[in-house]
């Protein structure tokens, strides 16, 4: 049985047809350098650079300030946009650009606490990786036998599909007015454009009638590309520690189940079994971790998105020229589209975690020695509590919490629309 449980890969892979792990997170990595940031330390990156110490020093240090420069920017912005909304309530008046506001104002606070948390827990991200490196099989044989190009091309298809949704919706806002100077009044001669920026906020100056107009304009675009790197990166990089999560459950189960107790000397197979218990421990550990770091931003992200879904509804409903329902629709879609793959992610960790029990019961244990099957059981036990991505302590996300989170958005809409009409 040359098949082992646990530590796989002790130095980095260099064959070109293995699949490294660093793979798994390369869009995560490429959106975050786009914001100046580097969320984890990795033994494969550091060989792949060759830089030397002087270099990497002023290579960090210039990320360091391209990513404050940025983060100080998205906090500008959003503050100009809290001002905004505060003095439209207190005025009672732009109600509609007010809520429309919020729908914005609630992405980009969701973006600033990803980008602000996994800021904090880089060196917690760096251990899980770590980790992860240390299980990640070497050789393509037993990736082959992990299935790792399978998940990685899911993984693959799916961050693609979703940071073009992303950033197509991003970008519709962001140059909305450029386009529609370029065609009202550049192209057609039609002179009725009026300088608009993106996002409605408040400033202390008059920005429409000067050349701070465009350093307006350029400021919300930055902005908003900030707020969805940061968001797309921290997503990704959830759902690819889950995969690979899913993957060694799933491996961990088909072992089992093609194991046939008996066959080998008694204690070789009590070694096989502790070796599998404490393969599953590591895998419960690993998630147990990545709850922790990535806990908060859920939670906010899932409560928030209740909101700009309401708000976005809303909005749709009562009406508007066809360029803004157009654009409220795509980030109606790319909201929902966001916990939905959150969830669906949780969903097959649930299930992949809870299959390991099913395969230990269902393989040919009745060849074993007395010590063995009682081991089982062990196993099989702990089995029966899933791993969970969790939201902190208050919720266990899943495809039933989606579910739960429409159906309170659909409750708030009711309610503000009921207001509206009153």
């Amino acid at each position: 049985m040359a098949w082992k449980f646990g530590k796989h890969s002790k130095a980095i892979v260099t064959s070109v047809k293995t699949i490294s792990l660093d793979k798994f997170f390369r869009y995560v990595n490429i959106f975050y350098l786009s914001i100046g940031m580097v969320a984890y330390e990795s033994e494969e990156r550091n060989n792949n650079n060759n830089w030397s110490p002087e270099v990497h020093k002023w290579t960090r240090n210039l990320l360091n300030c391209h990513f404050f420069c940025l983060v100080l920017n998205l906090n500008f912005v959003l503050l100009s946009e809290l001002i905004y909304v505060a003095l439209a309530f207190a005025k009672a008046n732009n109600f509609l650009e007010a809520t429309m506001n919020l729908c914005f104002i609630g992405y980009v606070v969701i973006g600033v606490i990803k980008i602000r948390h996994i800021w904090y827990q880089r060196t917690q991200l760096t251990r899980v990786v770590a980790h992860l490196q240390q299980l990640h099989p070497a050789e393509e044989r037993q990736q082959a036998e992990y299935k790792m190009d399978e998940y990685l091309r899911g993984y693959r298809f799916i961050s693609i599909f979703y940071s073009s949704m992303q950033m197509v919706l991003v970008w519709s806002y962001n140059l909305y007015w450029a386009a529609y100077y370029l065609i009202y009044d550049f192209w057609l001669g039609i002179r009725t454009f009026k300088r608009m920026l993106p996002y409605y906020c408040w400033t202390p100056w008059d920005w429409s009638s000067n050349w701070s107009y465009y350093v307006m304009y350029i400021s919300q675009n930055l902005a908003g590309q900030t707020c969805v790197s940061g968001q797309l990166a921290a997503d990704m990089f959830m759902c690819a520690l889950v995969t690979l999560l899913i993957m060694h459950f799933k491996r961990l189960g088909t072992r089992f189940e093609q194991h046939v107790a008996g066959q080998l000397p008694p204690e070789q197979d009590l070694d096989f079994l502790q070796k599998g218990i404490i393969y599953h421990q590591r895998l419960l550990l690993l998630s147990e971790e990545i709850s922790k770091i990535f806990g908060i931003p859920l939670l906010c992200n899932f409560a928030s998105s209740s909101f700009i879904i309401c708000f976005m509804i809303f909005q749709i409903t009562i009406g508007g020229n066809i360029d803004n329902l157009a654009m409220l629709g795509l980030f109606l879609f790319c909201s929902m589209g966001q916990i939905f793959i959150i969830g669906s992610y949780a969903q097959r960790l649930i299930e992949a975690s809870e299959q390991v029990g099913q395969c230990v019961y269902n393989h040919d244990w009745f060849g074993g020695e007395l010590r063995y099957r009682k081991m089982l059981l062990l196993i099989i036990r702990r089995a029966q509590r899933p791993s969970y991505v969790r939201a902190t302590m208050f919720l266990n996300v899943s495809l039933i919490t989606v579910t739960d989170l429409l159906q309170l958005s659909y409750k708030f809409f009711a309610l503000l629309r009921t207001m509206y009409t009153k």
